[in-house]
């Protein structure tokens, strides 16, 4: 889970252990590829408008190193700006995009989705 705000990661992160799934924290590219490459994550839930981070470059890296490795983009980015996003992310093969805030509810689902 790679995502700037360190209490919605933590409680994205608590809501995920709870429902029995294995969760590492990133709070940026560096740390996501050190972490991937240890154990390569099933799924990565990534935010596409952090500062000073290239989330797209990311996603094609993590997916580059483990095949399939299926991603969920959240983006907190203005309605056209943030419409692009979705759009390119679901082009590079994101498998759900979010729309911040969003509901621990409709996270859940994406997530069991993707894994399914």
């Amino acid at each position: 889970m790679m995502d700037e705000d360190i209490q919605l990661r933590t409680m994205m992160g608590l809501m995920l252990s709870g429902e029995g799934y294995a969760v590492s924290h990133a709070k940026d590219e560096t740390a996501a590829m050190s972490l991937h490459r240890l154990d390569p994550f099933d799924l990565v839930i990534i935010e596409l408008d952090m500062d000073g981070t290239d989330a797209f470059k990311t996603i094609m890296e993590l997916r580059r190193h483990h095949d399939p490795t299926r991603f969920i983009a959240t983006t907190k980015m203005s309605l056209s700006l943030g419409s692009l996003c979705r759009k390119m992310a679901k082009q590079i093969g994101a498998h759900s995009v979010l729309p911040k805030p969003f509901e621990p509810e409709e996270l859940l689902a994406a997530v069991r989705e993707a894994l399914e």
